[in-house]
């Protein structure tokens, strides 16, 4: 259960096709997916996966990903700079644009793990200032999950809409994609699934 299976289950539904999940963190699905052994890789931005050896080919965006500073506390940062010297969590692998110019040794610090789950829990035990995370993301886990629920979000880095990923050969797949995406889409079928993981009591 989850986000991408919802969606995928239904896609199954619509395009006859079966879906096989591979679990596994960002950097090596980046990497399973330049050596052909994964076929598709939800939820990201073509500006994300530009400079990858290989780019893919896109299905239309059917979602956005807000990306934000979560924190342990209820204090929102007016700009980025007030969170200068913090030790900040990332999610090895990802890359956050023109944002990382705030990265730096007497600016964000940045300290890498395998997956958010890791960093979340980092982050509730006060080893981590800060997270970088996906709205949708850190709400799904504090919905789910008691001891995130003081968790608050500190500050909106970017908004990106996001598609599929697809190797560079799957051009019908991709059309049969958009087809599928068009038909949830029209039938608020995938902002359902998104407010079925990701809405809680704030």
């Amino acid at each position: 259960m989850g986000i991408f299976a919802d969606i995928f289950a239904r896609l199954a539904q619509l395009t006859g096709h079966e879906f096989e999940f591979v679990a596994t963190s960002v950097a090596r699905g980046q990497r399973f997916f330049d050596t052909g052994q994964v076929d598709i890789e939800p939820g990201v931005s073509w500006q994300w996966r530009a400079h990858q050896k290989v780019p893919g080919i896109y299905t239309l965006s059917y979602a956005k990903s807000v990306e934000i500073l979560l924190a342990n506390h209820s204090n929102t940062l007016e700009v980025v700079s007030q969170a200068y010297g913090s030790l900040v969590g990332r999610v090895r692998g990802y890359r956050y644009g023109p944002f990382e110019r705030h990265f730096g040794e007497d600016k964000l610090i940045v300290y890498d793990n395998i997956s958010e789950k890791e960093l979340l829990g980092q982050l509730a035990y006060g080893r981590l200032d800060y997270v970088l995370i996906g709205k949708d993301t850190a709400h799904y886990y504090m919905a789910n999950n008691p001891k995130y629920r003081q968790f608050k979000d500190a500050y909106t880095i970017e908004t990106a809409q996001v598609s599929m990923r697809l190797q560079p050969h799957l051009i019908e797949l991709k059309e049969q994609l958009n087809t599928a995406l068009t038909t949830m889409i029209n039938n608020n079928e995938i902002d359902t699934i998104y407010k079925k993981y990701t809405d809680y009591q704030h």
